[in-house]
């Protein structure tokens, strides 16, 4: 996966910042790539995705190309959320233009569930109706309870549906044991970036919501707070994780710790779990007072035309693939994600490839206590903020 917060609600509105590098990738050498060039030989695609490349493993997106009904997918993939929110507001605008001809390129567009508000409320997506959805009722109430918003973009049972997720991650400790002191306990909660011997060795997310976040997980608060400061404590923990960091990014942090110029780093677990399988020094925690998660979801586009039936029928086929158990398998397997089906699982029960290092899977009691960040008022905004400017100052 990449990039899935901006700096802040209001500047995701604008343009969007921090990339993540993804380490997704595809087994036996079939890429998204190469599924295009067949797709562009071809005939015409009755299916058209814009995508992070790999978020969905092309042996997915075969398959279903394969299937009875004879899909044809063609496939716009980017590096980054950035590009693809960055490709919602040029179709949006090119349809408030008189003399601009609309090439919208996709369908449906992959979009990271922190930016649903802004595109929301900038009128990029369109509400959507999944009642036809086969597999819909099958998930945990927590996905539509995150795509189910009012106009003013609040989680909301009176709202309207505006995507479907299909796959998330969640927070986790990463850590180079051979670098910590020897025999010294595992890291295992987020005050144990407290210690003494991560001094000006960790490295945080350059985002406000994520740090903020995971101290008020650590000090028993919800991360979704409308006065931060009302947490007790929150600016001493925060004060005293500060002096802890090396530094605050999103970009290079996997690289920081795989060069050793940090000990620890707070990262997503889909970006962990390929390095944990390769480099053997390295450990990983899911902090028992609970992480921060996020998900990726199809919505689509405002600026595209209403859809004939045959292309709401492929639509609906693609929707239901995503949601369904075979796909959280192939999921798992080429592309180490975690799909919506898996949420609430015991580690026992998931995939083989999401069992290990058993420290990196959520356990359910855990999930309870986790939090998507959600969209805040503008006053609640600018208390972050000013809690974020003052660490940094």
């Amino acid at each position: 996966m990449v990039d899935q917060y901006s700096l802040s609600e209001r500047e995701a509105e604008g343009q969007m910042l921090m990339n993540r590098r993804s380490f997704l990738a595809g087994a036996g050498g079939l890429t998204v790539t190469a599924l295009l060039a067949g797709c562009q030989r071809g005939a015409a695609p009755s299916l058209r995705l814009a995508m992070l490349a790999n978020s969905v493993p092309a042996q997915l997106l075969n398959a279903f190309q394969q299937l009875p009904q004879g899909s044809n997918v063609a496939v716009t993939p980017e590096d980054s959320l950035v590009k693809l929110y960055g490709l919602l507001q040029q179709w949006h605008r090119q349809t408030e233009s008189e003399e601009a001809v609309p090439t919208t390129e996709a369908d449906w567009v992959s979009l990271a569930d922190y930016w649903l508000a802004p595109a929301i409320r900038q009128e990029l997506v369109q509400p959507l109706e999944v009642s036809a959805l086969t597999h819909w009722n099958d998930l945990a109430t927590v996905w539509p309870e995150l795509v189910r918003r009012t106009a003013a973009v609040l989680p909301s049972p009176d709202g309207s549906i505006w995507a479907v997720p299909y796959r998330w991650s969640h927070l986790v400790l990463l850590y180079d044991r051979d670098r910590l002191p020897r025999n010294s306990a595992p890291l295992t909660t987020w005050a144990d970036l407290l210690r003494p011997e991560l001094r000006r060795r960790v490295a945080l997310p350059n985002h406000p919501r994520l740090v903020l976040g995971l101290a008020q997980k650590s000090l028993g608060s919800s991360a979704n707070a409308e006065d931060p400061a009302a947490t007790e404590g929150l600016e001493p923990f925060l004060a005293d994780l500060h002096d802890q960091v090396r530094v605050y990014d999103s970009d290079r942090y996997l690289e920081m710790l795989l060069i050793g110029d940090a000990t620890a780093v707070v990262a997503w677990s889909d970006d962990a779990l390929p390095l944990l399988k390769r480099y053997r020094q390295l450990a990983v925690a899911v902090p028992p007072e609970g992480t921060l998660l996020s998900a990726q979801l199809w919505v689509r586009p405002q600026a595209i035309a209403a859809a004939s039936e045959q292309a709401a029928s492929t639509a609906r086929r693609w929707l239901d693939f995503c949601l369904d158990a075979d796909f959280a398998t192939q999921l798992a397997i080429f592309g180490q994600g975690t799909s919506t089906r898996l949420w609430g699982v015991e580690r026992s029960q998931l995939p083989e490839p999401l069992q290990t290092p058993p420290t990196i899977a959520l356990p359910p009691p855990v999930a309870k206590q986790s939090e998507f960040l959600l969209p805040l008022s503008a006053a609640a905004e600018d208390r972050y903020s000013q809690i974020w400017q003052r660490l940094r100052s």
